[in-house]
């Protein structure tokens, strides 16, 4: 009998746990943004990394964490890691696998390592927006990580830049990036 109540409760509780990470999915990017931005101010770097997240606060806060206690140097990575799908060692792993071959701008090995894109995918799309877009030059590692043709990364970046009244000041190549929708639909 004592089994059958302490299942039950645990049951409740990971069931409850998953009802909020879906509602957690099912916040628009603005939400997202501002929770974090509302909490975490002085870390605008991550803002835009965990609003097109689809995991809670909380897990995206102990990965931020976790990477800039072991691997300090990576600052341009933290919200990418926190973002990402992928345990630590992993990520790593994916960085250093891109950074080792390639001499670039270090901001670009997070979103390397963060993404689902194997190398050879990521410096396609890398090279495609990087001939075509220099006014997107911010989210050239955005871009190469995310589903999006360039087309709808594009009208998506600038849907962010240019909505009014939003508070956005950084996570524009974030939200191109992602699935989410800019604003709450009613």
């Amino acid at each position: 009998m004592k089994y059958s109540v302490l299942l039950f409760v645990l049951m409740l509780c990971v069931t409850s746990n998953a009802q909020n990470d879906t509602a957690k999915n099912k916040q628009s990017f603005l939400e997202r943004y501002y929770e974090i931005r509302d909490t975490y101010p002085a870390l605008t770097a991550i803002h835009g990394n965990y609003a097109a997240a689809d995991c809670s606060k909380e897990l995206f806060m102990k990965k931020y964490y976790e990477i800039e206690a072991a691997y300090p140097k990576l600052k341009n990575a933290f919200g990418d890691y926190a973002a990402s799908s992928y345990n630590l060692k992993e990520f790593i792993k994916r960085y250093y696998k891109m950074k080792d071959p390639y001499k670039a701008d270090d901001r670009y090995y997070g979103d390397f390592a963060g993404s689902t894109k194997s190398m050879s995918q990521f410096t396609k799309r890398y090279n495609e927006i990087k001939a075509s877009s220099k006014d997107l030059s911010d989210a050239y590692g955005q871009y190469a990580a995310s589903d999006h043709t360039l087309e709808e990364f594009t009208k998506r970046y600038y849907q962010a830049k240019e909505s009014q009244g939003t508070g956005l000041k950084t996570g524009f190549g974030e939200f191109a990036g992602c699935n989410k929708s800019l604003f709450k639909k009613e």
